[in-house]
């Protein structure tokens, strides 16, 4: 039988252990309490803010109400700018500038003489977004329709065809949302985590003071360990994106030299993060439970669950300091749409920013514990 005396001795030395050590004190208690209050109020399923651009006649009166329905709903913000005037509507979705095009020309002039069709591009990489988008316009457009014809009390349907463009996922497959961001996610786990612990195995385990001592830089120590996982990284990426071809029919319409530059670009930011870590951490057990402090919230706020557009402007801000968020932006662009140079550059240059940011601050902390 065990003697709960010696348990309890037990107990008394893990706790006052566990709450002198500063920084897993903060990882139990402080880290769940702030993830929970900002997730609680800023990641919601509902679709809301969707960019929306809208192209019709300027003397068509009822595609202004329905612009302006659209637009006091709450679910949908106007992408208009001078900088869209006259592109082709195609374009506006293939650069993400908007995620609905909706078209019309001379649509009241048809409704009164009997039939009339307006047109919905939808961005359906996001298959459940789409899905959602398409009912929301699906019933604002009858609701304008009948108030503007006053016809909802003799019974008769609004003489209105939607004529609704699925793009990039026309089958609606979560899987062709869903596979490319993963792989992003595999990327980020194997950089950050196993880089992270690594490093911490190696203080851990006491030879860290060896190599300090033998005749090599401080870039050389980093992009020693950090390579190898980088490596494992791609060749995990690389059989995913194989997998997705076999198992779901998925191509990697952009090729696959964008993708890997991409990538790239992206292990610098988490390979910078896992330095960091690396340097807070004692042991490995401590650089895991950073590494899951950090990989965490980068899930939830990189748009692989929620889209980034539901989250408040006010913690929006989160998201876009977030590496992960553009690196997941830019693999659905190149798999799905062929990745448009725009984007690419726009992410490359954003994941670029922020990977020089964390390089520069990791490496010097990094100095700074040796």
């Amino acid at each position: 039988m065990p003697r709960f005396s010696i348990i309890k001795a037990f107990l008394k030395k893990e706790i006052a252990q566990t709450l002198r050590d500063k920084k897993m004190f903060g990882m139990i208690f402080i880290a769940p309490i702030i993830q929970m209050t900002l997730f609680g109020f800023a990641l919601t399923s509902e679709v809301k803010n969707i960019s929306i651009r809208c192209a019709y006649s300027p003397h068509d009166v009822l595609a202004q109400q329905i612009e302006k329905r659209l637009l006091a709903s709450g679910w949908f913000v106007s992408a208009e700018s001078d900088g869209l005037r006259g592109k082709p509507a195609m374009t506006t979705i293939r650069k993400a500038e908007a995620v609905l095009v909706m078209q019309s020309q001379g649509f009241l002039k048809e409704i009164e003489r009997g039939s009339a069709e307006i047109q919905l591009l939808i961005d359906a990489v996001n298959p459940q977004r789409a899905v959602q988008i398409e009912n929301y316009v699906k019933n604002i457009v009858s609701q304008a329709v009948s108030h503007e014809l006053k016809n909802t009390a003799a019974g008769l349907a609004p003489p209105v065809d939607l004529n609704v463009k699925i793009l990039y996922n026309p089958s609606l497959e979560s899987a062709f949302f869903m596979i490319p961001a993963l792989l992003g996610f595999i990327l980020c786990i194997f950089t950050v985590m196993l880089t992270g612990i690594s490093l911490s195995k190696e203080k851990e385990n006491g030879t860290f003071e060896k190599l300090i001592s033998s005749p090599v830089t401080v870039w050389e120590i980093i992009l020693g360990k950090t390579f190898t996982y980088s490596l494992l990284g791609f060749i995990v990426a690389l059989s995913m994106v194989v997998g997705a071809y076999l198992l779901f029919g998925i191509t990697v319409k952009g090729g696959i030299l964008k993708l890997f530059f991409v990538c790239s670009i992206f292990i610098v930011s988490s390979c910078s993060v896992a330095i960091f870590i690396s340097t807070l951490a004692k042991t490995q057990q401590q650089a895991m439970m950073g590494s899951l402090i950090f990989l965490f919230p980068a899930l939830l706020l990189s748009g692989l669950i929620f889209p980034v557009e539901n989250i408040p402007v006010y913690a929006r801000w989160i998201a876009y300091i977030n590496p992960l968020y553009y690196l997941l932006e830019t693999l659905r662009n190149i798999v799905l749409k062929g990745g448009d140079w725009a984007v690419m550059a726009y992410n490359s240059f954003a994941l670029g920013l922020i990977g020089t940011a964390l390089l520069i601050f990791g490496v010097k902390k990094f100095n700074s514990k040796l």
